[in-house]
C-alpha cells in the first residue's frame, strides 16, 4: 500500500525569530521516520514529505499528492502546529476525498476526542506512542476490516460518532523498532553550526523514551510517560555505524529528555563506542542534578561538546513551583564543571511561570548572564493541554490567568498566551527580546560565537540572529 507521511513546516510559529530558529532547531522529523520504518518492515511503498525543509507550495504540494497517489496520509502536530496540520488535512481531501487521513503527535494524543470533533477532515487519530497503531491499522485497511474497536490507541467515527479506544500499551522493548527510515529524508539538508566544525550535516538520534521527573509544565509524558525505556547497547552501536558509513554523518543531536540520568549504563554504552572505533560528536538535553564531572568527562570521550539544560528560572521559589527539582547551586556548579571540560552550554528558560513578576524576570536575566554558558533559549511560558501549568494557568495559580485557547495562539516566541501578576502579554514578549539582547550582545557572548564555529557559520548566524531582531 502507499502511504505518505507529512511533517508540517514550523519555523512560522517562531513568528519574527523564525531566520534565528531556522538555523537554530532544524533536526528530522524522527517521529515519523520511526513509522515510516515499521510500515516499510510490513512491506508498504512509504514516502515523507518536510514541508520545513521543501517549503513546498499548495500547488507543488498537490502535484507530489497526485504523482504518488498514496491511498493513505499521515500528518503529525504538535499544539503549534495543530492549524497548520489541519490545512494539510484540507487540501488532502480537496484533491482527493478518497483518500484515508491519519493524524497523529502531541496535540492530538493530548486531545483526541477535540481534534476528531473539530477537524472533520481526519478519518483517524493514532494517538500514544503510535508506530504499532499505525501498523495494524493499515493491516484493517488491506483486509477491508472495519472492526476498529479491538486496535487500541486509534479515535475513529462509527457514523456521527467518534469512538476513542483504550490507550495502546507503551514499546517495552525499544530493540524491536527498525532504525528510522532516514533514506525517505532529505538528509543532506538537516545543517547545523557544529562547535569546532562548521555547518554540517546532523542527524536525530534515540537511546531513550520517558522521563520521571514532574516538571509541570512539559508535555513529553502525553507520548512518551514517565517510566525510562532503554535501548540496548549492540543496537546502539548498530545504528550508530549505519549513520557514519551509510549517511556519512558524523554529528547527533540526542533526543533523549535526560541524558546520563543512568550513569551505569551511559558508562557502559561510553566504553562500547570506544571499543566500536566509531567517531562521532554528539549534543544533547540533560538536568543540572545529573551532571557530574566523571559523567561529562566519560561523554566528552565519546563525542559529546553541546550540552543543554533545563534553567527555566533564576529564582528557587518558581523552580520549587514547577517541580522542577533542582536548586541555583546545582545550576551554577553544572555549568562551572561543562566550562572546565570545554563542552559548549545552552540554556533553557521560561519567562511567565507561576508567580512570575517583573522583579523575578530581571534576577533571571541576571542570573542567566552570570552562568558560564553562551547560548540562551528564552521561551514566553506556554501552557500546553497536557500539563500541569495549563491547568494551573486556568485556576489562577500563582497570579497565571489564561487568555485564550486558540491553539492557533499557542507559540513561545514574539507571543504570549497568558498574563501573570504584573505582566501582560506584551510585557512578556518585550523581556524576551531584552533577555536574548541582553544576553547576547555582551562582549564575550559576541566573541565567543564568531569564532566557535568558523567564518561561515558566523557569518550565516549572525545574519539570522540580525534579522529576527531587525524586524
Amino acid at each position: 500500500m502507499k502511504i505518505l507521511l507529512i511533517s508540517p513546516g514550523f519555523t512560522e510559529i517562531y513568528g519574527n525569530y523564525a531566520p534565528a530558529a531556522k538555523v537554530g532547531v532544524l533536526w528530522p522529523p524522527m517521529g515519523i521516520a520511526y513509522i515510516a520504518a515499521v510500515l516499510e518492515k510490513e512491506g508498504h511503498e512509504v514516502k515523507i514529505i518536510d514541508l520545513e525543509v521543501e517549503s513546498l507550495s499548495k500547488q507543488k504540494l498537490t502535484e507530489k499528492i497526485n504523482t504518488f497517489s498514496p491511498k493513505v496520509i499521515g500528518v503529525s502536530s504538535s499544539t503549534p502546529l495543530h492549524h497548520k496540520a489541519i490545512k494539510i488535512f484540507q487540501l488532502i481531501k480537496e484533491i482527493n476525498k478518497n483518500i484515508i487521513t491519519l493524524s497523529g503527535g502531541p496535540h492530538p494524543t493530548t486531545l483526541p476526542f477535540e481534534t476528531m470533533k473539530n477537524t472533520p477532515e481526519i478519518d483517524f487519530i493514532c494517538y500514544g506512542e503510535s508506530e504499532l497503531t499505525v501498523a495494524e491499522l493499515i493491516k484493517y485497511f488491506e483486509k477491508r476490516n472495519e472492526q476498529y474497536e479491538n486496535i487500541r490507541g486509534l479515535v475513529w467515527r462509527e457514523g456521527d460518532e467518534i469512538k476513542v479506544n483504550p490507550r495502546r500499551e507503551l514499546i517495552e522493548d525499544l530493540d524491536t523498532l527498525p532504525f528510522p527510515a532516514r533514506h525517505l529524508l532529505n538528509y543532506k539538508k538537516y545543517l547545523w553550526s557544529v562547535p569546532g566544525k562548521g555547518i554540517i550535516p546532523i542527524t536525530s538520534f534515540m537511546t531513550s523514551r520517558g522521563c520521571p521527573f514532574l516538571c509541570t509544565f512539559c508535555s513529553q509524558h502525553v507520548l512518551f510517560g514517565r517510566k525510562m525505556r532503554y535501548r540496548s547497547i549492540p543496537s546502539i552501536i548498530e545504528e550508530l555505524k549505519l549513520i557514519t558509513k551509510e549517511y556519512k554523518i558524523n554529528h547527533l543531536t540526542l533526543l533523549d529528555d535526560t541524558l546520563g540520568v543512568d550513569k551505569k549504563r551511559t558508562f557502559e554504552l561510553c566504553e562500547e563506542i570506544k571499543k566500536s572505533g566509531i567517531k562521532v560528536t554528539f549534543e544533547g538535553y540533560t538536568r543540572v542534578n545529573v551532571i557530574t564531572k566523571e559523567l561529562l568527562q566519560k561523554l566528552k570521550e565519546v563525542g559529546l561538546n553541546r550540552l543543554s539544560f533545563g534553567v527555566e528560572s533564576g529564582n528557587q521559589e518558581m523552580l520549587n513551583a514547577v517541580k522542577k527539582g533542582i536548586n541555583l547551586q546545582q545550576i551554577r556548579e553544572a555549568y562551572k564543571i561543562a566550562d572546565s571540560l570545554n563542552i559548549e552550554t545552552r540554556m533553557s528558560i521560561i519567562f511567565g511561570l507561576p508567580y512570575e513578576t517583573k522583579a523575578t524576570i530581571k534576577k533571571t536575566i541576571r542570573f542567566m548572564k552570570s552562568l558560564k554558558c553562551y547560548q540562551a533559549y528564552v521561551n514566553v511560558g506556554t501552557p500546553f493541554p497536557g500539563t500541569k501549568y495549563y491547568e494551573d494557568a486556568k485556576n489562577g495559580v500563582g497570579g497565571l490567568k489564561l487568555l485564550t485557547e486558540d491553539w492557533n495562539e499557542y507559540r513561545r516566541w514574539g507571543n504570549a498566551v497568558i498574563e501573570v501578576n504584573d505582566l501582560k502579554p506584551k510585557d512578556l514578549v518585550y523581556w524576551q527580546k531584552r533577555a536574548l539582547l541582553e544576553f547576547y550582545l555582551r562582549p564575550k557572548q559576541i566573541v565567543y560565537n564568531l569564532r566557535r564555529a568558523g567564518i561561515k557559520a558566523a557569518f550565516r548566524n549572525g545574519a539570522s540572529f540580525f534579522k529576527s531582531f531587525i524586524k
